[in-house]
């Protein structure tokens, strides 16, 4: 019997603008009425939630969400953060270093911060709280908590490709996912979705079995596989719509969450 929800936030649970649609928001509710858990699991930071869990109506006394792919678990409510496993300083210099030389598109998440280099202008002027790198050395950061680290490009074939620099320069001592068809994602080894929920779960007292976990992309495979029932939605890349029990007809922008809330604890 299903008794927690798990859900990703991007091309998941909110529409392409930034919205959760009100099927979703529908099923949530019904679901938390009828005594469930219902949580999100992403691959933002803590400062990048904004006012989505307040959207779908997850904000309550003891309940949880996870950041940075499983690297973070906060309080959804105060914002506490509950667990932690940061990536160490030495493979996210290598990292920068890299990305800093071949002129690529780097995010840095600490605790509290978000850093990036080679930024567009127009990124810079959507993500107003990103602080702009502009050395070649990230020394000063040596004593911060890293969380996770980004290289985007739109060609994911090359960003693929770059896999293998990136986990050589890392002793393939790191675990890489990818996001949003253009985010090569990089934490701590053993950190993912999986893991986070799995404590998460513990501190409830509730099997994997009897979580349904829903997502789109690559960085949710993991989650997927350990649920009891997993859920793809419709726009979800092929290898999560193959990982998945069931794919939703409708896509993120109409509410896919909703569907599957429907289908496996609402039972309409």
């Amino acid at each position: 019997m299903i008794k927690l929800i798990a859900s990703d936030i991007d091309e998941t649970i909110i529409s392409k603008d930034q919205k959760v649609p009100e099927r979703n928001k529908k099923a949530i509710k019904q679901a938390i009425e009828k005594g469930l858990i219902v949580m999100l699991a992403t691959g933002r930071g803590p400062y990048e939630i904004f006012d989505i869990p307040e959207q779908a109506g997850v904000i309550a006394d003891d309940r949880y969400i996870i950041c940075c792919n499983g690297a973070v678990i906060m309080n959804v409510k105060t914002k506490e953060i509950i667990d932690v496993i940061d990536l160490d300083f030495a493979y996210a210099k290598n990292v920068f270093s890299y990305a800093y030389e071949n002129k690529l598109t780097f995010y840095l998440y600490t605790l509290d911060k978000k850093y990036g280099i080679n930024l567009t202008d127009d990124t810079i002027v959507a993500e107003k709280h990103i602080n702009i790198l502009d050395t070649d050395n990230i020394d000063f950061l040596k004593d911060e908590t890293i969380l996770k680290l980004i290289i985007k490009n739109e060609d994911m074939n090359h960003l693929q490709a770059l896999e293998v620099d990136i986990a050589r320069i890392t002793n393939y001592d790191l675990e890489i996912s990818y996001s949003s068809n253009m985010y090569m994602e990089i934490n701590a080894k053993g950190v993912n979705k999986a893991v986070a929920l799995k404590k998460v779960c513990d501190h409830y007292g509730i099997d994997l079995k009897d979580v349904l976990a829903i997502g789109d992309n690559y960085n949710d495979v993991a989650m997927l596989e350990e649920a009891g029932r997993s859920v793809a939605v419709r726009n979800a890349r092929l290898q999560v719509r193959e990982t998945a029990d069931y794919v939703t007809s409708l896509d993120n922008n109409k509410g896919a969450v909703g569907e599957a809330i429907e289908k496996f604890v609402l039972n309409l």
